[in-house]
């Protein structure tokens, strides 16, 4: 593989990591738009003129957040829930638990109010939900729609089940259905400018993540794709792919059977133009030029893909496994309350990143409290990266500061279905690190967190497996393990606050990594203090 400098005078994709990295700075210095006006894109896409279809109800309870982890699975196998088709009231769940609003601000303080299911930088909520009924549901007919968060809704763009030409282009078998993730970068690119394709990515890997936890508390399996036609995706969407462009496609099937379709099973994709254009209309209210964010298009035009792709090394994506030192490794296998015990939507619902100024209350944490918060983390995903599940293409760090019997250090969690455990790293200078934390994001007191986790990613193996869609694809699987922590931190009691705001060569020489390895996430880990925010939950 090129070295980082090599790539960073050759690769689109390397330069662009560098920019909204070691570069940030000189990034943001080159301005930033203004928000908060009546030019601000929309928080949800509105269409005008097409059939538009309300949802029941969503139900309040759903099914056990673990159910989408290999170990739990293994360890209940005659309890887990099996799904063998969508209806109407499954569907809304589906779609309300993996992306619909949760809770909304009151007050004259509510700059950002409408909260989701998943965590967004300044709540501008890039992605877009469709979902493909490859057959009805209830008297909802098949094919294909928008979902609407604001009004719990789905719009109708095509009608039919999913075209040979969409399979084909994902490599997907669509028994049941298909969830598509978009990014409609304007939403965060009128602020962020081309900084907003790492914003999208990772949400767009959050959102995933949710689907998949969503999905198996439901009864259902979700397989991620990454690599697709983007011109046959995008035109079956009505999708211009310069605005708005695919992510992900998430194929939908009973749970146990989310499998791969074989190169054999595989026909040649179809063109594009076997599919009828659309061209469905939606409110457009920003009119902030495009060219101000032209290294983000140049980007993702170059990451474009023509079908699926062949399997991955994933071992090539980390570094070898640490072995502990004299104090052995802390084992993340611990007894813990069996099915049922852990309610997805209760923890959904609990989710939070710890307020606009987030400063933990200081006390010791539960040592169980951080254990089921990251034990899963980096459980395996099916995806298109390799036929069977594998781990996450990331690696996970945890620097423990308040846990009750953990000694205050790094550690780094090792995977493993049958032995999840946090191994201590040699000592090194962490608290210098989380003094830069605190000045990089005032608005987040790292200094009295009980965890903060750092997830980081090959950015060399991403370039040599995926080209220029290695940026996209490895942020995204950052993103899927970041929802999983957030998520089970909040059953725990913890908020999780996701922050963008740090050196990324401290955070590299606390870890001990070269500079192929990139910081993606940090996760600052606490309990929130009342504040005088006024968050009432949507009650349906």
């Amino acid at each position: 593989m090129p070295s980082v400098a090599d790539g960073l005078q050759t690769s689109v994709g390397l330069r662009f990591w560098w920019r909204t990295f070691e570069g940030v700075q000189d990034l943001f210095a080159e301005g930033h738009g203004e928000e908060g006006g009546a030019d601000d894109p929309l928080p949800v896409k509105t269409y005008r003129g097409l059939p538009r279809h309300v949802l029941l109800e969503p139900a309040p309870r759903i099914g056990d957040a673990r159910w989408s982890f290999e170990a739990f699975r293994a360890a209940h196998p005659s309890a887990a829930p099996r799904l063998d088709a969508l209806d109407p009231r499954t569907l809304s769940a589906l779609l309300y638990w993996t992306y619909g609003v949760g809770r909304i601000e009151l007050g004259p303080h509510a700059v950002w109010p409408y909260h989701r299911m998943v965590a967004s930088a300044r709540c501008f909520h890039p992605v877009e939900l469709y979902v493909w009924l490859a057959h009805p549901a209830g008297d909802l007919p098949a094919g294909c729609y928008h979902y609407h968060p604001a009004h719990h809704s789905l719009t109708r763009l095509r009608e039919g089940d999913v075209p040979d030409a969409v399979c084909a282009a994902a490599g997907v078998r669509a028994g049941i259905g298909l969830l598509v993730v978009s990014a409609w970068f304007r939403k965060t690119a009128f602020r962020y400018r081309d900084y907003a394709y790492r914003l999208c990515a990772q949400e767009a890997g959050m959102t995933v993540g949710n689907a998949l936890l969503t999905g198996a508390a439901l009864g259902l399996d979700g397989r991620v794709h990454h690599r697709f036609d983007d011109t046959v995706v995008n035109r079956a969407l009505g999708l211009d792919g310069r605005e708005e462009t695919a992510f992900a496609v998430i194929d939908l099937a009973p749970a146990g059977e989310a499998e791969p379709l074989h190169a054999a099973e595989r026909q040649r994709p179809l063109s594009a133009c076997a599919l009828p254009a659309i061209d469905p209309r939606h409110v457009r209210t920003n009119r902030s030029p495009s060219r101000t964010w032209s290294g983000l298009t140049a980007l993702d035009l170059a990451a474009r893909l023509t079908g699926p792709g062949a399997a991955i090394a994933p071992e090539s994506f980390h570094l070898p496994a640490r072995a502990p030192g004299p104090d052995g490794a802390l084992s993340l296998v611990v007894p813990e309350a069996g099915p049922g015990g852990v309610e997805l939507s209760a923890a959904l619902r609990a989710r939070d990143s710890g307020g606009r100024m987030f400063l933990p209350a200081v006390r010791p944490l539960a040592a169980g409290r951080l254990t089921s918060a990251v034990r899963y983390a980096l459980e395996p995903v099916s995806s298109d990266h390799t036929e069977a599940p594998c781990r996450p293409l990331v690696d996970a760090y945890v620097l423990i500061l308040g846990v009750d019997g953990i000694s205050p250090g790094l550690y780094r969690l090792e995977a493993g279905a049958a032995s999840p455990a946090l191994v201590r790293l040699p000592e090194r200078d962490w608290r210098a690190v989380v003094d830069m934390l605190c000045d990089r994001t005032p608005a987040v007191n790292s200094a009295k967190a009980d965890a903060i986790v750092f997830l980081t990613a090959h950015r060399l193996a991403g370039e040599r497996w995926f080209g220029a869609r290695g940026y996209r694809i490895l942020h995204q699987e950052a993103g899927i393990v970041a929802q999983r922590v957030s998520v089970l931190a909040a059953a725990a009691g913890l908020s999780v606050r996701v922050t963008n705001g740090y050196h990324d060569a401290m955070v590299r020489d606390l870890i001990g990594v070269h500079a192929a390895h990139v910081p993606v996430f940090t996760l600052v880990m606490g309990r929130r203090r009342p504040t005088a925010q006024y968050e009432p939950q949507l009650i349906w």
